[in-house]
Order: C-alpha cells, then sequence, then structure tokens
C-alpha cells in the first residue's frame, strides 16, 4: 500500500504541474485506489453499517433526492452534512442547503442493509458533477479519518451546529495531532439526540 502512495503522489504532482488536468479531477483519481481503498476495508473489517453504502439506496433524477428502495426512511438529498453547490443554476451562487434530516451516513441501517461490493462502494458519491463529488468525497474523507488535504475538517461541526462547534475543545489538540479522533461520534451524537432533525417518514 505505501508503494501505491509514493506512486500515486508522484503521479498526483506531476500532473498538478502540468496544469492540463484539474485539482479536482487529481483528488478524485487519487482517492479511489489510496483512501476509498482503505475505508472499504476497514469497514469490511468492522462490519460497519450506513445507509450511504446499502444497495437499497440510489439517487432519484426526479424528486433528485436520494431513495430507499425499502421505503425505511423517507427521500433525502443528504448523503452526508456538507453545503454542495447547486449545479443546476449556470454561474450563480446557490447552493443546496441542508435538509432538517439526518444525513444518510448517520441513519441506523435496518434489516434489509445489503453492503455495496468493493467496486461500487462509493456509487452514491460520485456523479457526473465532479465538483459535487468532490466536495461529497473530501467531506466523507474528513468525517471518517478526521482530515482532509491535511486539514481538520471543523468546517463540518460548523455547518451541522455552531454552537457545539464553538464550545469544542478538542480543536486545539486536533491540529496538533493533525486530524479530528471524535468528528464522527461527535456528529453522530448531534444527529442522534437533536429533536430538530426527522427521521422516518
Amino acid at each position: 500500500m505505501e508503494c501505491i502512495d509514493s506512486k500515486m503522489n508522484i503521479i498526483a504532482k506531476l500532473l498538478k504541474k502540468t496544469g492540463l488536468i484539474s485539482v479536482d479531477f487529481i483528488y478524485r483519481m487519487y482517492f479511489m485506489p489510496i483512501f476509498g481503498s482503505r475505508l472499504y476495508f476497514r469497514h469490511k473489517i468492522s462490519s460497519f453499517r450506513s445507509c450511504a453504502f446499502c444497495q437499497h439506496l440510489s439517487y432519484d433524477k426526479v424528486v433528485k433526492k436520494y431513495v430507499c428502495s425499502h421505503g425505511e426512511y423517507e427521500a433525502c438529498s443528504s448523503l452526508i452534512p456538507c453545503i454542495i453547490p447547486d449545479s443546476s443554476f449556470m454561474f450563480s451562487k446557490s447552493y443546496l442547503e441542508e435538509e432538517e434530516q439526518i444525513p444518510w451516513l448517520f441513519k441506523e441501517s435496518c434489516l434489509n442493509f445489503d453492503v455495496l461490493n468493493s467496486k461500487k462502494y462509493f456509487r452514491n458519491f460520485l456523479s457526473l458533477d465532479l465538483n459535487s463529488s468532490v466536495i461529497k468525497l473530501e467531506a466523507l474523507e474528513g468525517i471518517l479519518l478526521g482530515s482532509c488535504s491535511g486539514e481538520i475538517p471543523c468546517h463540518i461541526c460548523a455547518c451541522v451546529n455552531k454552537e457545539d462547534y464553538a464550545r469544542c475543545t478538542h480543536a486545539q489538540k486536533a491540529n496538533k495531532v493533525g486530524k479530528c479522533g471524535i468528528i464522527y461520534d461527535n456528529l453522530s451524537e448531534c444527529f442522534s439526540t437533536s429533536s430538530a432533525f426527522s427521521n422516518v417518514s
């Protein structure tokens, strides 16, 4: 794995220097063989269950939301907590704001949960809109690894709950360590205890 990491770092640096390929494209290319494969095997070993990685979850182009084919939860546009630019409005500063619902990553999986295989594991995070895909993948990396591109993903906690973010005592320690080890647990607790979020239709 370290050999692959080294080769990918060299390729990424060369591509950045040429300027022929966007940074977003390089990130997406880098994500799958490095972070993606690690995450898949980590989840497989720990039997991690999340609707975001379930075969029964898919994007419905009509309602423009992710829908569970078993109908266990109502349709929800958010896979993960983050704000994604709305590509349907060309050249405008419009964003898809978070709905008051639990993102699919944090919903408790039902008895129908059927994990996607390794080749399709990130199916729900990828789309033809490269910008949207990269934002979702970066947020996923930040939430599950505690850092993204060397940065602590405090902005994700802030977009979920500004008060919790302002009261966070872990930020200084996270900056010293280079990653936040509590972000997933904090967000999970926030979504499970907040009455502002609806879960079931």
